[in-house]
């Protein structure tokens, strides 16, 4: 017979290994910083898979703008340090990128904005 303490032990070795995988890929949260580095490393029409893989998650799909003829789709991410990216995407390509900093400053893919 197993003893109480036995599967209590094994249930909490259990959430220990495998909870941190699950909270690591939730999509549109990341350990990833973004500030004026990262911004840098975004380019125009990157494709968004790239981008997904620099940051390691997929972004929250959070809205449609469906007035061209290709609607484009903006995407958050809550990144480390209080920082978040919000990007917009046209057929599959990065067109737009915001940056909010630890620091609370805004950096978008040609400017500084304060």
């Amino acid at each position: 017979m197993i003893k109480k303490t036995t599967i209590l032990s094994l249930v909490m070795i259990s959430l220990c290994v495998f909870s941190q995988p699950l909270v690591a890929g939730q999509a549109g949260t990341t350990d990833t910083v973004f500030n004026r580095k990262f911004i840098r490393k975004i380019k125009p029409m990157m494709p968004y898979d790239q981008l997904v893989n620099l940051i390691g998650t997929q972004g929250i799909n959070v809205g449609k703008d469906r007035s061209s003829s290709t609607p484009n789709v903006t995407y958050h991410w809550d990144g480390g340090r209080n920082s978040a990216l919000d990007i917009k995407v046209d057929a599959g390509m990065v067109v737009d990128a915001t940056v909010l900093s630890p620091k609370h400053k805004k950096f978008s893919l040609g400017s500084t904005v304060d």
